[in-house]
């Protein structure tokens, strides 16, 4: 039994045995003491209480209290679980609709189709020289795309899939990389690609919504940039 039902009984001046009586059930059922159990502690204590020395009513109110702020406690964190997997089954919903539609999210992997290849750079700040190179699977550089000075900001482009070499790259799976002059300096920019979200899921462990992409990545439905 619990130091805090142990202290409630001593406070509410019962017998051993009377509070034996009156506790067998909760310790039964669960080992602590419910509400029900709680009222059938004051009975046995006005049942069984000397009547030339009265339990102190300021030790009973303060119990009591003490009870209904534990039991409202354990009400809130009910009902935020209950708000928290409300709101997760909406965005499951949500992300649900997106199947089959095409998704811009942080990533340097991008699909070479029919429709060409379209990405984004997050520009930190402005820049006088914004460069993008285009990778195969080999690692090897197929196409440099110069896009001149660019403010900050995101900066969406697409490859038509002709190479540097002037034929047609064919489709599949490119690495992107982007570059920009900031200060005189070469710096690495953060890329954002499009692709198809082919399913959905629900990761377990912390109730994030995960998109399957086709571009093979697992995508936060968070970190989702922009619908297409």
């Amino acid at each position: 039994m619990s130091s805090f039902n142990i202290d409630l009984m001593n406070q509410l001046g019962l017998t051993k045995a009377a509070a034996s009586a009156a506790s067998s059930t909760a310790k039964t059922i669960s080992g602590q003491l419910g509400q029900s159990d709680f009222l059938k502690l004051m009975t046995t204590q006005l049942n069984n209480q000397d009547p030339t020395q009265p339990t102190d009513s300021s030790q009973m109110l303060a119990q009591m209290a003490q009870f209904a702020s534990v039991s409202g406690i354990q009400d809130m964190q009910s009902s935020i679980k209950q708000l928290a997997d409300t709101l997760v089954s909406n965005q499951t919903v949500q992300a649900a609709s997106l199947v089959g539609h095409q998704v811009i999210a942080a990533g340097s992997n991008a699909v070479l189709d029919s429709n060409g290849l379209s990405a984004a750079i997050d520009l930190s700040q402005n820049t006088d020289q914004l460069a993008v190179g285009i990778y195969d699977s080999a690692g090897q550089l197929v196409k440099q795309i110069n896009l001149g000075s660019q403010s900050q900001g995101m900066i969406p482009f697409n490859w038509n899939g002709i190479t540097d070499s002037g034929v047609t790259a064919p489709n599949g799976l490119y690495q992107i990389k982007a570059v920009a002059n900031i200060n005189s300096t070469p710096q690495a920019m953060s890329t954002y690609v499009a692709s198809s979200v082919n399913s959905v899921m629900v990761d377990s462990a912390n109730q994030k919504i995960m998109l399957n992409t086709s571009n093979g990545d697992t995508v936060n439905f968070s970190d989702v940039k922009q619908l297409m």
